[in-house]
Order: structure tokens, then sequence, then C-alpha cells
């Protein structure tokens, strides 16, 4: 992978995301008996830049639409987030990176009260404009106005679940090639689960390399995935592996703490499928793989390296 990270945080030019190696594995690291697959360390901006398999995505989904995106789509990337995800900031971050502009529509709040939340501020300060469309946070009313505005405006539509389909090489191959690093013979691989795609990249991924597991537990942080994600998988092309499906009784916007040894879990997701493992599994008899999709940036992390006064 190309080292980008030689500073707090990075803007590298889109010729430098044009050609990094985004398809190179990220390590497997054993931490009191337990692997982590480390995806929050795909870091190419830097340590305390966004990261992760989502990162990733963002940057290939970009990267083979540029020459459209700029012809045809007004130079402008436009997704939908809620004020606490780090879905709107990646993009931002990809697309100051690449010289485009980006669009990012929320719901169920005001203008006034937008700063409160630091992932917004974030966006903004990397060059984001964002849209307040309706009165709800919730997925299926902002999804439909960020359509309306596809369809008035002409921008490129950078919704992940829009593209899996059209663009399966960025939205789900590249996490499908992260498998190909996993220890065989596992016992137990614990996934944490927001809209699904993650996941089934990954069990793409153990049916392409043909690894083992017993128990595959998918952490849902929200409702229940398993239509989307069998969907996703392509079983045609992907026999879809069995898998157990938990919803954890969270709410999404309430953090957790909690700590491995490569540091502090996002308190989002991370940290709850984390808690989970450490009351379900029996981790001393058991082989183990936690994967770790991404970290986000805490707040105290973000007013250290990014003036966003």
């Amino acid at each position: 992978m190309k080292d980008l990270n030689n500073s707090r945080h990075l803007s590298p030019s889109r010729g430098d995301l044009m050609h990094q190696i985004i398809n190179e594995n990220t390590p497997v690291e054993l931490y009191d008996g337990v692997y982590y697959k480390r995806d929050d360390l795909f870091q190419p901006f830097g340590m305390h830049g966004m990261n992760g398999s989502k990162v990733r995505q963002a940057i290939e989904l970009v990267r083979i639409n540029y020459d459209h995106i700029v012809e045809k789509c007004h130079g402008t990337v436009i997704t939908h987030t809620q004020v606490h995800s780090t879905t709107g900031t990646i993009l931002a971050q990809v697309a100051k990176a690449f010289g485009l502009k980006c669009v990012i529509c929320v719901g169920g709040c005001k203008e006034e009260t937008l700063d409160r939340h630091y992932m917004m501020r974030l966006a903004k300060y990397l060059g984001a404009e964002i849209r307040i469309v309706c009165g709800t946070g919730m997925h299926g009313p902002v999804l439909s106005k960020l359509k309306n505005i596809v369809d008035t405006e002409g921008f490129f539509n950078a919704v992940y679940s829009a593209n899996v389909d059209k663009f399966s090489e960025a939205i789900l191959d590249l996490t499908t090639e992260q498998v190909e690093n996993l220890p065989d013979m596992l016992t137990n691989l614990v996934i944490p689960v927001g809209s699904g795609i993650q996941m089934a990249g990954i069990l793409r991924g153990l049916t392409k390399y043909e690894k083992y597991v017993e128990n595959i537990y998918g952490l849902c942080i929200g409702p229940d995935r398993r239509t989307r994600i069998d969907y996703f998988v392509n079983p045609l092309e992907y026999p879809v592996p069995s898998y157990n499906m938990i919803e954890l009784k969270t709410k999404y916007a309430n953090p957790a703490r909690e700590f491995y040894g490569g540091g502090r879990l996002d308190e989002l997701y991370e940290a709850k499928a984390y808690k989970w493992m450490m009351d379900n599994v029996d981790l001393d008899n058991e082989k183990t793989l936690f994967w770790v999709v991404g970290r986000r940036l805490f707040e105290d992390e973000v007013l250290e390296n990014y003036d966003l006064t």
C-alpha cells in the first residue's frame, strides 16, 4: 500500500489517489488470542484522516467515474448521511482530493444546530455543501430527496447501495479481496453490520478464497440486513455461506467505549459488536477473528488536528 501517512492528516492529490494501490491487503493482527482484521489501517489521508473500507470504496467509485463526473455531473458527487455518520465526511475528503465538489443530504436537524455535530463540521471544513432536505433523518425520506436533486441538478449519485450492481468492482469486490489473508479454519468470525454492504463483500470473499468458518456472526447496529446481504452477495455467483444475524438492542447514536490491543474502537459500530463478542464467544478456546471495518475520528482527535473554527 502506498504510504501517505507522514503527517497528522493529509491532502493527497488526484494523481496520488488515481495511482494508489488500494487493493493491497490490510493486516491481520493478534491481540490476547483474538485475530483482528485491521481494515481501519487503510489510511490514505494519514492516521488522523478518514480511514477504512468505506474510504477504499469511495476512492474507487470516484476514480472509475471521474471523467463522467467532470463532464456530465458538473464535477459534483452527492450522498446522504446521518449527522453522526462518517459516510458524508468520507466522500467529502475523497472529493476534495480529486478536485470535485461534494453535496451531503441530511434530515432531522436545523441549520442552527448542525454545527453541534462534529462530523458535519468536519465535512464542511473539507469543502462539502450540506443540505438539510427534510424534517426527519430516516433513510427513506432523505434518499428520496437526494434522488430528486440528482434528477434535477445532475450530480453523480455516490450512495454505495445505488452503485452495487453497476460498479460492484468498487462497492463489493475490494472488500471481497480483503478476505484473502484471513487465517484458515476459524471457529468464529465477528462482523459489525450497518447497511450490510461490507458483510456481503466479506461473505463473497469467504467463498472465493475457500475460507472455512464454523460460525459467522453479523452484529446489526440497526435493523436486520439479511435480505439485503443475500442479494448483494449474488448467490448465483457466490453461494452464500451460512451465517448468524444478530440485532443488537442499542440505538445507533448511543456511543459505546471499548478498547483492544490496537486502540480504541469505533464507538457506534465496532465497540458494540466487540462487547457482544466479549460476552458471548469463548475466546480462550475458539479461534476467533473480529473484522474492524474502520474507525471514526473521535471529536477530540478532530479538534486537535483540524482547524474547525
